[in-house]
């Protein structure tokens, strides 16, 4: 994953940062509409972001401990992020209209 782009972009503000900001957001609303948004588990005691394997390979002893911190949670797909970074590394994220961009990016690589 390469965010850093990504980063560069909404951290220098401007106009910039706010189409990106609203890409990313409209993504967002868009693909929870269809189901599009992974899945994972975190761990409230440490923050973790975790996978379904990597719950079922903790330790009895330990799951028990943190079987009740556990929450499912929706997240933004980490493949869209490598997605956008592209985007603005070629210069397209600012040549096309918002919905565009999040209608390219739910239909995936061609």
């Amino acid at each position: 994953m390469n965010a850093t782009l990504i980063l560069a972009t909404l951290g220098a503000g401007g106009q910039p940062a706010v189409k990106l900001a609203n890409v990313i957001q409209k993504l967002v609303l868009e693909a929870a509409k269809l189901g599009e948004l992974d899945e994972a588990i975190y761990m409230r005691s440490s923050g973790q972001l975790m996978t379904d394997g990597d719950v079922d390979a903790l330790p009895a002893e330990q799951l028990a401990v943190v079987k009740d911190h556990l929450v499912r949670v929706k997240r933004f797909p980490v493949r869209w992020l490598d997605r956008l970074d592209d985007a603005i590394g070629r210069g397209l994220l600012w040549s096309y209209p918002d919905e565009e961009i999040v209608r390219i990016m739910l239909m995936g690589p061609r």
